[in-house]
């Protein structure tokens, strides 16, 4: 897993970074807090689609471009890139859509427990 927000930046074009060591990064070094969020169009509650909320959360929080935001899903991400026409990882399909701009929170769901 990777220590600082620095490594976690220049480990996002691995493909072997998962889904799993990102959550836990942010485990590690943030506090989250569920909240709801519209991606575009789609709307999700406080508690649905956690993961992508704390990857979105990550995103915004920390200044991550559409791309790095993307890499963060891992092996979700990398699924959609060799199923283009598939209707899962609906947050996924729509960032890649419409990139960061449209993702908003009333409260961004992840505050930093300590400098990074």
């Amino acid at each position: 897993m990777p220590e600082t927000l620095d490594t976690l930046i220049s480990q996002l074009s691995a493909d072997n970074l998962m889904f799993a060591d990102v959550l836990a990064f942010i485990e590690r070094h943030y506090h989250y807090q569920p909240q709801p969020f519209d991606n575009g169009p789609l709307h999700n509650v406080a508690g649905e689609n956690q993961g992508s909320c704390k990857i979105l959360g990550l995103a915004l929080l920390e200044g991550l471009s559409t791309e790095q935001a993307l890499l963060c899903f891992g092996e979700h991400y990398r699924h959609v890139l060799v199923t283009p026409d598939g209707n899962d990882h609906a947050n996924i399909r729509q960032l890649m859509q419409n990139g960061l701009e449209p993702v908003s929170f009333s409260t961004l769901p992840l505050t930093r427990k300590a400098a990074l």
